[in-house]
Parts: C-alpha cells; structure tokens; sequence
C-alpha cells in the first residue's frame, strides 16, 4: 500500500467519523428544537364581550284612588306593556348571545391560527440554518466515502 493510499485511506476514516458524530449531533439537536417548540408558550386569545347579563325588567304602578275599571285598564295596558318589554328583551338577549358566541368563536379562531402558523414554520424549518448547514453529517460522511473509494482504487493500482 502506497503512502498516498495510506493518506487517503485516513483522511476518509476521519471523514466520515466527523459525519457520524454530526449527523448524530444534527438528530440530537433535533430532538431539542423539538422539545423546545412542545414547550413554547401558547398565545390563547380571549373573547372581548362580557359575560352574559344585564338585562333587566322593572315595573311600576300606583293603585291609590283608582276604582275598579281603571285598574282593570291599567293591568290591561301594563300586560300590553309587559308583552312588548319581554319582545325587546328577547331580541337584546338574542343579539348579546349572538355577539358573545361570535366574539368566542373568532378568539379560537385565531388561538388555533397561530398555533398552526407556528406549527407550519416548525415543520418548514423556520429559524433553521441553510439546508446544506442542516445537512453537514451526511454531506461529511459522502465526502469521506468517496476519499476512502478513491483510496482503495489507488491501493489497487
């Protein structure tokens, strides 16, 4: 074996230990981007209306000097009035639940948006080096798998 065979036949066994131990190190560091991306805070977006309540009914009369017939019409009107107060509170019931489930409904949303934007840029590699820096280990090893090919065809020689 020529001395040049012997050079070549080192250099790649050094290769392509140097790509073993970085391409172990790129699955370690990997496995950390991982662990750290599980840990990320979460950002969960909360509704902006309050909670349901407020709506409220009161009523009022006076029944001092009054005879029979005008309390009769009173409770009459006051029933017409009641009637038409209950239709106005089920509308604005209606309207504030509608609001609310609207404004939960777009927090979550947006809460389950921005974990997929950030789950997307995880899996793309957002924040990750070149893909040719990402990866070294494998490119090492073919380098030093074609200096030791290079080396027995020179030892054959």
């Amino acid at each position: 074996m020529t001395t040049a065979a012997v050079t070549l036949a080192l250099i790649a066994a050094a290769l392509e230990i140097w790509g073993i131990w970085r391409t172990i190190k790129d699955i370690c560091t990997a496995r950390q981007r991982l662990a750290s991306y599980l840990d990320f805070p979460r950002t969960v977006y909360g509704s902006a209306h309050g909670l349901f309540g407020g709506l409220r009914m009161t009523a009022t009369g006076t029944v001092h000097g009054q005879t029979l017939e005008q309390r009769i019409q009173a409770l009459e009107a006051a029933q017409r009035g009641l009637r038409d107060e209950l239709d106005r509170r089920e509308e604005r019931a209606r309207e504030r639940l509608r609001n609310e489930f609207q404004g939960a409904l777009k927090a979550s949303e947006k809460t389950i948006d921005d974990q997929v934007t950030k789950l997307r840029g995880y899996v793309v590699g957002d924040g990750q080096t070149s893909r040719t820096r990402a990866y070294r280990g494998p490119i090492v090893l073919g380098i030093g798998i074609v200096v030791g090919l290079v080396g027995n065809i020179f030892s054959s020689l």
